[in-house]
């Protein structure tokens, strides 16, 4: 890894996680919700999730972590379940994706210490 790629992995990876709480966030919010209010939200939901992927993409381009495919695939069975209808099992995966997103920050992370850089 080099010292461009741990910076913009460091940020990439504090991004997503900030992106997936939200999304967990989101996800409590939306138990309450009934019908057409319901239906409205899953859709802006959908959308939310293919984002995140989109920002994993990037990220897997700038700083290359076998951990973003990863995240990817939790991602993308979260977006199946949110379409399918199970939306609230979904939470599972985003905490998944969350930890090995945290896995990228730390190792990043260490990685620049190692070098004096923060």
């Amino acid at each position: 890894m080099t010292e461009k790629e741990a910076i913009l992995g460091l940020m990439m990876g504090e991004r997503i996680k900030a992106s997936l709480i939200v999304g967990n966030t989101l996800l409590q919010i939306m138990e309450g919700m009934r019908g057409d209010e319901l239906r409205g939200a899953l859709s802006l939901f959908s959308v939310y999730l293919r984002m995140i992927q989109n920002e994993v993409s990037v990220a897997e381009r700038v700083s290359p972590q076998k951990e973003w495919q990863e995240i990817q695939k939790s991602l993308e069975t979260g977006v199946v379940m949110v379409d399918s209808g199970v939306v609230f099992e979904s939470s599972h995966h985003l905490t998944e994706a969350l930890t090995r997103a945290t896995t990228i920050s730390n190792r990043t992370m260490k990685f620049l210490q190692e070098k004096n850089l923060v």
